[in-house]
């Protein structure tokens, strides 16, 4: 307890850069030690100018820290440090990695085996809208995450697609977990809060400001193993999420567009400079999954009528939802559905006898 209250704390630095977090904790070890110590050993340290140490001056008090933790303790908010065994390795490794994040929702979604961020414009056209909420629905029908911003167009029509479907999605937010931004997302952020996932590395209270939203932008696609461009203009926040995952070593997808429109502009761009050109959903699951040559790729409704007839007890339904969720693989089914190895082993046997499963190098999927 005393122990996240120091992280609360240290999180709570506004005033503190990313990349000043980074270095302290690096030197220093822990936000308990960086509270104690004295304001002429940070001097010494030449990380601060003369108003980042009077700032931390006067901010060593954890009052603040308690009284957020009992907020986050109602609201059902958490933090996830650096250290925790749930912060995704993905982020260790990107530019200036978030010291923690403030979560809150299905916390699993973080380290699911799959992501996929989607990125675009925030006033899209009727196309750009429907291309959004249909490839996430389809890739979340196959058990992929969509992860994406939370902000009006693309990203929420992303999201809605995938929450209607398997509610496997991630909001990053530009605010603190307790601010919706644009309000006009209130419905879908508090579904998101209870069905499926959103985060910040933002304070509680923290409100959007403009530097907010590129800086947020490295953590959609530091999660995700690809991001798919839908409908960007040449100077837009989507292009400054490409350039994040281009530098972290991502695959980069592009749905085409209109070459006389400028909203597509961006987009196009990418495609001759060598993102993947993509027009089905198939484009992108070949990258991550095997994909039966002799089926096209169902959608989620089609997929439940046609194989939920099938599943004929409960423990081959419990590890049904989980491969459909995700988990691919027998070692996550058999933690997280809590049954004997045997008894999953039999059960997927039996399910591929059925042809429900196919598994293949140890990765399990539905047909």
């Amino acid at each position: 307890m005393e122990e996240a209250l120091y992280w609360l704390w240290f999180l709570g630095l506004e005033k503190i850069t990313a990349k000043q977090k980074k270095i302290m904790l690096e030197r220093f070890g822990s936000p308990q030690n960086i509270f104690s110590i004295n304001r002429e050993l940070l001097e010494k340290t030449n990380i601060f100018k003369k108003e980042n140490l009077d700032y931390l001056e006067r901010s060593k008090s954890l009052e603040k820290a308690r009284h957020s933790m009992n907020y986050m303790e109602d609201q059902g908010i958490r933090m996830i440090t650096r250290e925790d065994p749930l912060f995704p390795e993905m982020l260790k490794n990107i530019y200036m990695p978030p010291a923690g994040l403030f979560v809150k929702g299905d916390v699993t979604l973080l380290n699911s085996s799959i992501k996929i961020g989607i990125v675009g414009s925030r006033n899209p056209t009727v196309l750009g809208k429907r291309y959004a909420k249909a490839f996430a629905q389809s890739l979340a029908a196959v058990g992929i995450t969509i992860v994406s911003g939370l902000a009006a167009g693309i990203d929420g029509q992303s999201h809605w697609g995938s929450i209607d479907e398997l509610g496997r999605t991630i909001g990053v937010l530009g605010t603190g977990i307790d601010i919706c931004y644009p309000l006009s997302n209130q419905k879908l952020f508090d579904r998101m809060s209870n069905e499926a996932l959103i985060i910040t590395e933002f304070n509680l209270g923290e409100k959007p400001l403009p530097y907010h939203f590129p800086q947020r932008n490295r953590i959609i696609s530091g999660l995700s193993q690809g991001v798919l461009v839908i409908e960007a203009r040449k100077k837009s926040g989507s292009l400054i999420t490409v350039n994040h995952a281009l530098e972290q070593g991502k695959n980069v997808y592009v749905i085409p567009g209109d070459i006389s429109a400028s909203q597509w502009a961006g987009g196009n761009q990418l495609l001759k400079e060598g993102a993947k050109l993509v027009t089905d959903p198939k484009d992108i699951l070949e990258d991550y999954v095997i994909v039966n040559n002799h089926s096209e790729l169902k959608t989620a409704k089609k997929m439940m009528a046609s194989k939920e007839k099938i599943m004929i007890n409960i423990e081959e339904q419990t590890l049904y939802n989980l491969i459909r969720k995700g988990y691919t693989t027998i070692d996550e089914l058999i933690i997280y559905s809590e049954l004997p190895v045997n008894t999953v082993n039999g059960l997927l046997t039996m399910m591929e006898i059925e042809e429900v499963i196919d598994i293949k190098y140890g990765n399990i999927v539905l047909l």
